[in-house]
């Protein structure tokens, strides 16, 4: 392997690593929190991590109601096409 594959790979399995550098941001958070978390802190704002960077705030996720109503015909839409199959 070239060293530029040799560094991707090492970079590739570190962020496939998410979940593990997650669950030790909670126990170390935890462990402070049961020794007094005068500040109020979360686990994000505790240790940064580069997914945080991606999550998104839940006012951009909240869907519409014309959103909502699209989602239902289509529903509405594909549940009468299934029940005309099945005649």
């Amino acid at each position: 392997m070239r060293w530029w594959e040799i560094l991707l790979t090492i970079q590739g399995y570190r962020r496939r690593n998410v979940l593990q550098y997650q669950l030790q941001r909670i126990t170390a958070w935890a462990s402070a929190f049961c020794m007094g978390n005068k500040n109020n802190v979360q686990p994000q704002d505790f240790f940064h991590l580069y997914i945080d960077d991606y999550i998104s705030d839940s006012e951009d996720d909240e869907i519409s109601d014309d959103e909502i109503e699209k989602i239902r015909k289509q529903i509405e839409a594909e549940n009468e096409a299934r029940a005309k199959e099945q005649k």
